[in-house]
């Protein structure tokens, strides 16, 4: 019994070192039929707004003034639609209007084993009357129960993605929100009125 337990220690140790620093990369893009300045338009100066659209997100408010010139806060702070989160702060580590790129990273609202949660995103111009969204999410996480739920991570946060970009898609190019944020909307709005 004590070699067993000896083992399971120095197998956690190894296992502790070995996976100090883990995670995963995704990317995600999706082509929309507005002009790049009408999407950066609601994507950078339009930073806070994102619980107007964003199925994924209920409420966010916007903190502090940012560094970087043109951003219209330092810190967003969310209310979110995901499973297995509820509230998250984002702090802006870029913001470039000439080259259409933001890129925050969450301050807080992630499991402890995550040690970096970053999401960039670019307007790409196609032409005159289209453009892309290109997101790419960086996750870092440690330990034993990093190297076990990276596999789920990856999955929920490519899920996540997929469904803002769709989302984005809708609002941009027809001032409607979709029917996921109908959708959603429509719960929170029952939630209400149950309470």
């Amino acid at each position: 019994m004590k070699y067993l337990l000896q083992s399971l220690i120095l197998l956690f140790t190894l296992n502790q070192s070995a996976m100090a620093q883990k995670g995963f990369d995704i990317e995600k893009e999706i082509t929309i039929n507005v002009s790049a300045a009408q999407l950066w338009d609601m994507v950078g100066p339009g930073f806070i707004d994102v619980y107007k659209w964003s199925s994924n997100v209920d409420h966010a408010e916007g903190k502090g003034i940012s560094s970087f010139e043109g951003a219209v806060c330092d810190e967003r702070f969310c209310d979110v639609n995901v499973k297995g989160f509820s509230k998250i702060s984002e702090k802006l580590v870029n913001y470039d209007e000439q080259s259409m790129n933001l890129a925050y990273t969450v301050q807080n609202g992630m499991p402890g084993f995550i040690t970096l949660a970053k999401n960039d995103w670019t307007v790409v111009p196609v032409n005159a009357n289209t453009s892309k969204l290109v997101m790419k999410g960086t996750f870092r996480s440690k330990g034993l129960m990093g190297t076990l739920m990276n596999g789920v991570m990856k999955k929920k946060m490519a899920e996540t993605l997929e469904t803002v970009l769709n989302d984005a898609k809708v609002f941009a190019e027809t001032g409607e929100i979709s029917i996921a944020k109908k959708e959603r909307n429509q719960e929170l709005a029952k939630k209400k009125r149950a309470a």
